[in-house]
């Protein structure tokens, strides 16, 4: 009889569960870097949660050369009006850039804390899900991390384009002028032809374009992975809703519809709130990349350097990318917030109580209006991105005809 019983017990192997627990700690270790590996890159910027004294003077540091950089182009633009066309256009696009950069980093100095409770709100939310339900979650971290590194590594090779520009720049004019001629990666409405002033302009330089690679690489892939888990949950609210039985003699129906409810409101606020913090800055993101692309398609066709051009289209790629991430998952979370009406039409709402339809009515009237990510008259959608590229090619067209009448 001992050995029938042991024989009719289900019995587990080891390796199966230990296999089975590393998987669960890989899950949560992805989630507990969430979102973007818990900004780490924002450290160069003295972005950190616990500052020492040194984090604050490098982040009022990065803060201040951030926001005197654009000033400094405005009044090169001013003491040079006459400038080639090619320079001009170069000058007004990293303005623009620089102008959506501020945007960006000002986040993290005005509304540091908004942030901060943002992703706690993410993390608390993923505390509603089942263990059959985390590996999406784990999934997609997983995705992002590899995408934040790609970027800063493609935001970095044009960093270094930039400053390879310039020293072959500065070698090729020295050559030709037959005297010491010294080029910066920026423009300055100033003389720095003095080697220390040079040394120092260039340094400033880099720094400045490393502050806006790592801000621009946190916030966009952030903004990415939250969207990403905004849709995975609306996802996973319209399959609570399929499985559940809310029929008249479930016992348990109402609380179990409640509970699924309350979930999809949470969801629904959470994606409000980070619309509200983020609204801003993507809305003068999108206002300006049809300008920035226009000027960048401009400069590829009228420069002849090829290191040049390799710059040129590494930086619109940049661009077009950061468009990219604003509209698709502006447009996946208002597509999977509305799939969540039809999954609420799918329950058996027929076999429930009367009390029981209404609140069905209630909630698919409130699951047929899409979560809109919309800031002032632009709305974060594939068609908004198919317009902005139309645009940049009309824009393209008028500075080429521009151009043959010089």
């Amino acid at each position: 009889m001992k050995d029938a019983k042991h024989a009719l017990t289900p019995t587990f192997d080891i390796d199966e569960q230990n296999a089975i627990v590393s998987c669960n700690r890989c899950d949560m270790s992805h989630l507990n870097e969430f979102p973007a590996h818990q900004f780490r890159y924002m450290r160069y910027c003295g972005i950190v949660e616990r500052p020492t004294r040194w984090y604050r003077f490098r982040k009022w540091f990065s803060f201040i050369l951030v926001g005197s950089f654009m000033p400094l182009h405005v009044l090169y633009l001013v003491e040079n009006p006459l400038s080639d066309l090619v320079v001009t256009c170069e000058e007004v696009m990293l303005i623009q850039l620089m102008a959506i950069d501020m945007l960006k980093f000002n986040l993290f100095i005005s509304h540091h804390h908004e942030m901060r409770d943002l992703v706690e709100c993410f993390k608390r939310m993923q505390k509603c899900i089942t263990a059959d339900e985390l590996p999406r979650f784990a999934k997609c971290n997983e995705v992002h991390a590899k995408l934040l590194r790609f970027y800063v590594i493609g935001s970095t090779i044009v960093v270094i384009l930039y400053a390879l520009n310039a020293i072959v720049t500065s070698v090729t004019l020295s050559i030709q002028q037959h005297r010491v001629l010294l080029v910066t990666p920026f423009s300055y409405p100033f003389s720095y032809q003095h080697p220390v002033v040079f040394a120092v302009c260039f340094l400033l330089c880099l720094d400045f374009m490393m502050m806006c690679v790592y801000t621009s690489a946190t916030i966009d892939v952030c903004y990415s992975e939250m969207a990403t888990n905004l849709a995975i949950h609306f996802d996973i609210v319209g399959e609570r809703f399929e499985r559940l039985d809310i029929s008249a003699d479930q016992p348990f129906a109402d609380s179990e519809l409640n509970k699924v409810i309350s979930y999809h409101s949470d969801v629904s606020s959470l994606a409000q709130k980070m619309t509200r913090l983020l609204k801003t800055y993507m809305f003068y993101c999108l206002l300006l990349v049809s300008t920035i692309l226009c000027l960048l398609g401009y400069e590829f066709v009228m420069v002849g350097n090829i290191s040049k051009r390799a710059q040129v289209m590494l930086l619109a790629g940049v661009v077009i990318g950061q468009a990219v991430i604003h509209t698709y998952h502006g447009s996946a979370i208002r597509d999977h917030s509305v799939n969540v009406a039809d999954s609420i039409y799918s329950t058996n709402w027929y076999d429930a109580t009367i009390t029981t339809r209404k609140q069905i009515l209630i909630c698919l009237m409130r699951a047929q209006q899409p979560v809109i990510i919309k800031s002032g008259f632009i709305e974060a959608s594939l068609p908004t991105l198919k317009t902005i590229l139309n645009s940049s090619a009309s824009y393209i067209t008028m500075l080429m005809s521009l151009e043959s009448e010089d």
